[in-house]
């Protein structure tokens, strides 16, 4: 009989163990899945713009981790999506798709950085004008054609953005078309070279708005040379 009493008590015993632990790892869980959640939501309430500038320090210490890169400015960041539309661009021939293109106007360099092998594929020569308010390759005769399509949640953006494109007046630039894009969802601004032979007046207009540089669109096809998205990180 003592023995059956002891074994119901030492069943007793480990069956409130059993509960403890498993109590215990169902409260971690749930904390874990908790903090997860409020790192999600902190991370929705940031600014798109710092979420831009975090991105590119990080993608520039990474890189600078392999080269010594120019002071002082603060790279355009190109992604190839699709190495096919460089291919009229001899400059760009080591880029893959996935890899970083990081330039620096000033110091007229850009690095072709391979995120998958942590590389610098290749360091190439840019010029994209002493001013920001000159495009290369495009002034009067030779009309650089833009369509602004709004990807913010904001209203009137593309008028406003038109107007600043007016204000900064910059020569041969004109815009043609303006609509909705076909999502309001883009975080950042960014540039589309519609014909595949515009990059390097892609990246000075996306210089000059504050944007990035993309080679594939989800949007319609413009009658224009660039598609220009307005995101939530347009101020």
């Amino acid at each position: 009989m003592i023995n059956k009493y002891l074994q119901k008590l030492l069943n007793v015993k480990f069956f409130v163990i059993a509960l403890i632990v498993a109590e215990t790892l169902l409260l971690r869980y749930y904390y874990g899945q908790t903090m997860d959640l409020r790192s999600e939501v902190a991370q929705l309430k940031k600014d798109p713009q710092e979420i831009a500038k975090e991105e590119t320090a990080a993608l520039v210490e990474k890189v600078s981790k392999l080269v010594v890169l120019p002071s002082g400015e603060e790279p355009v960041v190109a992604t190839v999506t699709d190495k096919e539309k460089l291919k009229d661009q001899p400059v760009f021939e080591k880029a893959e798709n996935g890899d970083k293109i990081l330039i620096y106007s000033q110091a007229k360099k850009a690095y072709i950085y391979s995120p998958e092998k942590n590389v610098v594929v290749d360091i190439i020569p840019v010029n994209i004008g002493e001013s920001m308010l000159n495009i290369p390759g495009v002034d009067e005769k030779n009309p650089l054609r833009v369509a602004l399509y709004n990807g913010s949640k904001n209203p009137g953006m593309t008028t406003e953005l038109e107007k600043r494109i007016k204000e900064k007046n910059v020569l041969g630039v004109s815009v043609t078309a303006k609509a909705n894009a076909s999502n309001s969802d883009y975080a950042r601004t960014t540039v589309f070279d519609v014909t595949g032979r515009k990059g390097e007046q892609a990246v000075a207009l996306a210089k000059l708005l504050g944007g990035e540089v993309s080679t594939v669109s989800s949007e319609m096809k413009p009658n224009a040379d660039m598609l220009v998205v307005i995101g939530a990180d347009f101020k």
